[in-house]
C-alpha cells in the first residue's frame, strides 16, 4: 500500500471542467494553482486529464483535436517544484466525445441501439471496453500520460462496473467475446449472477491492465503509485470484491455527514485504507457554498472512522479557483493537522454489524443505521457478501436484505458459537410457498402467514425491550407476519387495530387505534441456539423516522443492546451527536461529532452546541484507564470511577470534540 497517500488526511480533487465552448481559459495559471493549493494545506492533488465529456487537458496523439496548452503537464511541473504529488484523474467508460466521433465504440442495447445515459439535462456517451478500438485508445492514453508525466498514479472514474452498464452492453464485440468464452447468445442471456460474473471478469482484466500501466511509468518521486477507481469498496455485486483488491485503497463518494458516516463504517470493516470524496459546495459543481463548520464536521467524521478526505474544488471553466473555497479548505486542514497524530492507525470499535439492502445504504429517512447512530450504538455497515461475522457481538439483518445460502450457514455457525443475530420481517424469508424456511430452525418460529393489517401495535413487551418506552402499544406501519414459536420465546405480542383500515373502517386520517386486548400472536421472539441467540421481529422496526415510528425504532435499539450485552461506551449526548470510539496504541479515543451543525448551520448562524456531555467507558471491556485529556490541547479532564466505569464530562461540543483515555 502507498503509505504516503493513505497517511495524507487532506488531499484535493481539482475538479476542472472546461469544455471547448467555455474557452478562453484566461484564469489558468499552474504556478498560482499549486501555490494556492499548498496554502490550503494540500500535499496531494488529483488533477483531470480527461473527464466524462471526453475533453483532454493535455495534447494526446490519440485525439485529432488538441488543447491550446498542456494544462495537465504545467500543473505537474509546478507541483514537482513544491514537492506536491499529482495523481492523474481519467474517465474510462464515460466519454461523450469518443462516443460521438466513434459511434462504433459506443455501448449498445439488446436491440442494437446506442446506449445513452442521461444525467439531466444532457446524455453522456458510454464506450465499451470490449471494443478493440476504444480499448486501444484507453490504454494508449493512459500509457502516454504515465510515460510522459511520470505521475504518482491513476484515479479512475466512470469505471462503474456495479452501476453501468446496469442493463449490460450488447455490442458486437461483447457478443463475440461471450460466445467465445461461454458459448451461446449474449442477447438471450438473462441479467443473472452468471452474466454479472462474466461482466466482472471483463472489468477485472481491464483494471489489471490499468494497474500494470500505472506501475510501468515510474513516479518522479520514486513512490508506489496510487491505483483506485471511484466507488472502490462498495462490493455491491457478487464477486466484484476481486476488482477492489486490485486497488491500492478504497474510495467512495458521500455528500452529507450521515452518508459520510455510513460509507466510512462500510469501508472501515474491510481493513483497507480508504478515502471519502465530497464536493466543497453543496453538491458536485453546484457553485453553492457550504459553511466551513459543515466541511470541518464531515472531515472529522471520516477521519474518526479511520479514513482520509478528498474534497472536490469547483474550478471555473476559465481556470479560476474560488478563494472562498481555498480559505475554507485551509481552515479544515488546520483542524486535521492539529489532530493528525491521534487519527493515524486508530481502529474504530463496532459492536454491531448491519446488513442493509444496497438501496438503503444512503437512506437518511429512518433506516436501522439512522436509529443506531442516533442512539449511540457502535455499528458497522457490512458489505453485501459478508460471511465473516465473528468481529461483532450482534448482527442485524434489515428488512429487504436477501441472505445467500452461504450467509445463512455462516449465521447459524456464528450463533452456535455465541453470537447474536436479529432478523427483521421479510429478511427471514418466511414466504416459502408452503415449504419449510431455512431460517425457521435458527429463529425457532414457524410462519402462520401475513396478519392482514397495514399497521400494527406491539404490546406486552419484555422489560428489557420497553424499559424506557411508555407503557402503551408501540406503532409499526407496513405489512407484517404472524408466527408461532416452536422453540423461541415471545418477547412482545401484537395488539391489532380495532379493524382493518378501509373506506368502511377508518378514523379520519391515521390508522385505526389498537384493541384493548393483546393477541396471542408473537411480534418479537428470541431463540437460544447453541451458545448464542437469534431474535426475530415480525413487523417493521425501522421504516422511517416519523414521530409516530420513533418508539418502535427505540424498541429495536433496546433489543440490539440487550443482545449485545455489556457495552463499551455510553454517552449522554443528544441524538444529533455521533459518538465514535477508537483504539490507538495504549489509549482509547472518543470522538463526538455534532451533525446538528450541518442540519441547522448556515452562513452567519450561531453553531448549535451540546453542553455538559458525559462520556463513560466500560473498564470491564476496555481495561483499566488511568486518566483523560482533551484533543488536541492536552488539557486534563477530571474522571470519576464507579461500578467498573470511568466517566468524564465535556463542557461543550461545538463542531466536534475528542477526548483520550490512557490505558
Amino acid at each position: 500500500m502507498p503509505a504516503w497517500y493513505d497517511h495524507d488526511l487532506w488531499k484535493v480533487y481539482a475538479g476542472w471542467l472546461s469544455p471547448a465552448w467555455a474557452s478562453p481559459r484566461e484564469d489558468f495559471d499552474a504556478a498560482r494553482w499549486i501555490e494556492k493549493l499548498g496554502k490550503a494545506g494540500f500535499r496531494t492533488a488529483i488533477v483531470h486529464t480527461k473527464h466524462h465529456d471526453g475533453v483532454c487537458f493535455y495534447p494526446s496523439e490519440f485525439r485529432s483535436s488538441q488543447p491550446p496548452r498542456d494544462y495537465f503537464g504545467e500543473v505537474v511541473r509546478e507541483a514537482r517544484t513544491r514537492s506536491m504529488r499529482v495523481v492523474a484523474y481519467y474517465s474510462t467508460i464515460f466519454d461523450t466525445w469518443s462516443a460521438d466521433v466513434h459511434p462504433e465504440w459506443a455501448c449498445r442495447e439488446r436491440d442494437g441501439s446506442i446506449t445513452e445515459l442521461t444525467w439531466p439535462p444532457f446524455p453522456v456517451g458510454a464506450c465499451c471496453h470490449n471494443n478493440p478500438g476504444y480499448r486501444d485508445f484507453l490504454f494508449g492514453q493512459l500509457d502516454e500520460i504515465q510515460k510522459r508525466y511520470r505521475t504518482d498514479g491513476f484515479w479512475m472514474d466512470g469505471l462503474d462496473y456495479t452501476g453501468f452498464p446496469s442493463r449490460g452492453c450488447w455490442c458486437h464485440f461483447c457478443q463475440e467475446r461471450y460466445r467465445n468464452e461461454r458459448g451461446g447468445s449474449l442477447v438471450d442471456q438473462p441479467m443473472d449472477d452468471d452474466l454479472r460474473l462474466w461482466q466482472r471478469d471483463g472489468f477485472y482484466e481491464l483494471f489489471r491492465e490499468i494497474r500494470s500501466i500505472a506501475s510501468d511509468g515510474s513516479s518522479a518521486q520514486q513512490v508506489e503509485p496510487v491505483v483506485v477507481f471511484n466507488n472502490a469498496g462498495a462490493n455491491l455485486e457478487l464477486g466484484y470484491e476481486r476488482i477492489d483488491e486490485l486497488c491500492t485503497h478504497n474510495s467512495q463518494e458521500a455528500h452529507t455527514p450521515f452518508t459520510k458516516s455510513l460509507m466510512s463504517r462500510l469501508l472501515a470493516t474491510q481493513k483497507r485504507p480508504f478515502e471519502i470524496y465530497s464536493p466543497v459546495s453543496d453538491v458536485v459543481f453546484s457553485w453553492t457554498p457550504r459553511t466551513s463548520e459543515a466541511l470541518t464536521l464531515e472531515a472529522a467524521i471520516v477521519t474518526a472512522h479511520g479514513g482520509t478526505c478528498l474534497p472536490g474544488l469547483d474550478i471555473t471553466p476559465s481556470g479560476y479557483i474560488p478563494h472562498t473555497q481555498l480559505e475554507q479548505c485551509a481552515t479544515v486542514s488546520t483542524f486535521l493537522r492539529e489532530r493528525e497524530q491521534f487519527l493515524h492507525d486508530a481502529k474504530p470499535l463496532y459492536d454491531v454489524g448491519l446488513l442493509l439492502p444496497k438501496e438503503s445504504w444512503k437512506d437518511e429517512r429512518g433506516t436501522w443505521a439512522v436509529a443506531l447512530l442516533k442512539h449511540h450504538v457502535p455499528f458497522a455497515l457490512l458489505p453485501l457478501q459478508t460471511t465473516d461475522f465473528t468481529p461483532y457481538k450482534v448482527i442485524v439483518v434489515a428488512d429487504g436484505f436477501r441472505l445467500s445460502s452461504e450467509q445463512i450457514v455462516a449465521l447459524e455457525r456464528y450463533v452456535e458459537d455465541g453470537g447474536s443475530v436479529l432478523i427483521e420481517r421479510d429478511a427471514a424469508g418466511l414466504d416459502c410457498n408452503g415449504g419449510r424456511c431455512r431460517l425457521s430452525g435458527l429463529l425457532g418460529v414457524e410462519s402462520l402467514g401475513r396478519t392482514g393489517f397495514e399497521t400494527h401495535y406491539v404490546a406486552r413487551s419484555a422489560p428489557q425491550l420497553a424499559a424506557d418506552i411508555p407503557d402503551a402499544p408501540v406503532r409499526s406501519d407496513g405489512e407484517a407476519w404472524r408466527v408461532t414459536p416452536t422453540s423461541a420465546v415471545a418477547l412482545a405480542r401484537y395488539a391489532y387495530p380495532v379493524a382493518r383500515y378501509s373506506r368502511d373502517h377508518w378514523i379520519w386520517r391515521e390508522p385505526n387505534p389498537p384493541r384493548r386486548s393483546v393477541s396471542t400472536d408473537a411480534a418479537v421472539t428470541v431463540n437460544g441456539s447453541g451458545a448464542g441467540r437469534a431474535a426475530y421481529v415480525a413487523c417493521l422496526v425501522c421504516s422511517d423516522d416519523r414521530p409516530q415510528q420513533r418508539m418502535m425504532n427505540r424498541l429495536g435499539v433496546n433489543l440490539v443492546r440487550w443482545l449485545a450485552g455489556e457495552p463499551a461506551i455510553d454517552v449522554t449526548a443528544p441524538p444529533g451527536v455521533e459518538a465514535v470510539l477508537t483504539r490507538q496504541e495504549d489509549r482509547w479515543i472518543v470522538h463526538l461529532l455534532n451533525h446538528d451543525v450541518a442540519a441547522s448551520g448556515r452562513w452567519g448562524d450561531t453553531i448549535p452546541e451540546a453542553v455538559g456531555v458525559i462520556v463513560r467507558l466500560n473498564e470491564n471491556r476496555l481495561g483499566t484507564l488511568t486518566h483523560a485529556w482533551t484533543i488536541p490541547d492536552g488539557a486534563a479532564v477530571k474522571t470519576i470511577r464507579k461500578d467498573g466505569w470511568i466517566s468524564a464530562r465535556l463542557l461543550r461540543v461545538g463542531v466536534s470534540a475528542s477526548i483520550a483515555f490512557e490505558s
